[in-house]
């Protein structure tokens, strides 16, 4: 009964003792998708006999395990918890909701039972927590003497007091909680929140959590209440193509790409070729070389051409321009050589140079007066960039030629983010932790201010600075201080990079300056081991 894409759930303010009959009544009248019920009605006695009588348990058959989310008792008897778990898991539950961690809570104690209980089943538990002054930092203090237990986690409850929630959004949360005395009546008397209130329900509604209504008085319908959620559902802007193609993509690990070493796919390249701004700024820029030349013809150069959307670009800037350039795609791939023999035949009438070969080590009879690379990689040189370029242009390019890109730097940020961090974890086994990823970051906290790290510059100060077959050139370190904006957990740095290409024509991906439209890179994320 899912609606564009959310859930929500109805949590009941007094005992209910069938909870076969809560479901297809209750929660089937308000329109909802799950219901939130007691795991049983027991108490010490069941301990004592060691079983549950039938009259004590809510969840009776599995029959509704599927739309039933069970809420154990108050802690008190652990004994009688993994009693209800055990019940949980056999009825077919497959999240268990723990009492609330409040300020009163003794953390150490309430820690020692959720690790005894999450270690005992196989069932997800779910802490609630009312968003407030320490409630992270309890959450927090729980989870770190838990392990960080992969399978914790949080219904955050929100009362809607003036608190931030985005270090929140970095953390495990499955369930909004929104007690019905949050919202107030409109003009009509139906249930509504107020604006503020609304946009950061909005805000959660862009992560995937599902949604509970709790009955904060017995004579409160909720009906109203769980349809006002579908509206504001109803309600968000759909996002443009760049957006819609980049969500799938959200949180989800991805090796780097290592063009060097291995030979690129088609739709490797073709996704490469969607980001048209990418592609625009790289044109201007070989037209502002251009048009700087003194020289009468031109030699320019694609090296890594792949599938030719630069020489393409290349070609048109140079009508623009109204220069005579020959252009000279260099690749190594040979099935990408395939494509570009086919557009140089269809697209560009054969003006077009084709070269077989490594950047590294072609030898030409004319050298470039302008070098263009792609090669960039979503840290600016994790991709070898300024190994391969330094080599190719000092093969390839002219003693007074341009390299574009000029230059590029490396910004890291501190992230908090459970998600990235436990998947980094499952990724790679052992290496899981020590290996870097792309990812388009999303349930995460950017905690302080990107800050640069280092750069690298291929114009021709620094060309000349070349010392070939050195390895030292591009040896890079750095250390940074960042100011935290919030107590957080620092789980990795979030990498990004900014490059001039040439002049003031620059790309970006760093969150501040990011070039507008532009997809081609998501950011980095170096995992830390957390303890």
């Amino acid at each position: 009964m899912s609606f564009n894409g959310i859930r929500v759930g109805v949590e009941a303010c007094g005992a209910v003792a069938d909870g076969d009959g809560f479901v297809l009544g209750e929660m089937e009248r308000c329109e909802a998708d799950f219901a939130v019920l007691a795991v049983t009605q027991a108490a010490q006695a069941a301990v004592d006999r060691g079983y549950f009588l039938l009259s004590e348990v809510v969840t009776k058959t599995s029959q509704h395990a599927y739309c039933v989310l069970g809420r154990a008792s108050e802690w008190g008897d652990s004994a009688l918890l993994g009693m209800e778990l055990q019940l949980a898991t056999y009825v077919g539950l497959k999240r268990v909701l723990a009492p609330e961690l409040s300020a009163a809570s003794d953390v150490a104690s309430y820690a020692r039972t959720l690790l005894a209980l999450v270690s005992g089943s196989g069932v997800q538990v779910v802490v609630r927590v009312k968003a407030g002054a320490g409630a992270w930092q309890r959450w927090n203090r729980v989870r770190v003497l838990c392990g960080h237990h992969a399978r914790l986690q949080v219904a955050l409850e929100l009362g809607f007091d003036a608190c931030d929630l985005s270090q929140w959004r970095a953390e495990p949360v499955q369930l909004v909680v929104l007690p019905t005395d949050a919202f107030i009546p409109n003009a009509s008397g139906f249930p509504v929140l107020r604006r503020d209130h609304q946009a950061e329900i909005k805000r959660w509604m862009d992560h995937a959590v599902a949604y509970v209504v709790r009955q904060s008085a017995e004579d409160v319908d909720m009906v109203g209440h769980v349809r006002y959620l579908r509206f504001l559902a109803d309600t968000l802007e759909e996002p443009d193509s760049a957006a819609a193609a980049s969500a799938e993509y959200r949180d989800v690990l991805q090796a780097p790409l290592q063009p060097l070493m291995d030979h690129l796919e088609s739709a490797v390249y073709e996704t490469f070729e969607m980001d048209l701004p990418k592609y625009d700024h790289y044109e201007e820029a070989m037209l502002r070389a251009m048009q700087a030349s003194p020289k009468p013809e031109l030699v320019l150069m694609v090296v890594g051409a792949g599938r030719g959307p630069l020489v393409t670009r290349a070609l048109r800037a140079a009508r623009q321009a109204e220069r005579l350039v020959h252009v000279i795609a260099i690749e190594k791939n040979p099935s990408a050589l395939v494509e570009l023999q086919r557009r140089n035949a269809c697209d560009w009438a054969h003006q077009v140079t084709l070269v077989r070969a490594d950047m590294r080590g072609w030898v030409p009879t004319q050298r470039a007066d302008v070098l263009v690379s792609e090669l960039l990689g979503s840290f600016g040189d994790n991709e070898l960039s300024p190994e391969c370029l330094d080599a190719a242009c000092h093969v390839l390019l002219a003693a007074d030629g341009v390299c574009i890109p000029q230059s590029y730097a490396a910004y890291v940020a501190p992230l908090s983010s459970t998600l990235l961090h436990a998947r980094a974890q499952a990724y790679g086994a052992r290496h899981g932790l020590e290996t870097p990823y792309v990812v388009n970051i999303h349930a995460a906290r950017v905690l302080a201010e990107p800050q640069r790290v280092w750069s690298f510059s291929h114009d021709q100060i620094s060309r000349d600075q070349i010392t070939p077959g050195s390895q030292l050139r591009n040896q890079r370190s750095a250390a940074v201080e960042f100011e935290m904006q919030a107590p957080s957990l620092v789980h990795g740095l979030a990498g990004y990079f900014d490059a001039v290409l040439y002049g003031d024509v620059e790309l970006s991906i760093r969150p501040d300056t990011h070039t507008e439209d532009m997809h081609s890179w998501f950011p980095m994320y170096f995992p830390l081991k957390v303890g």
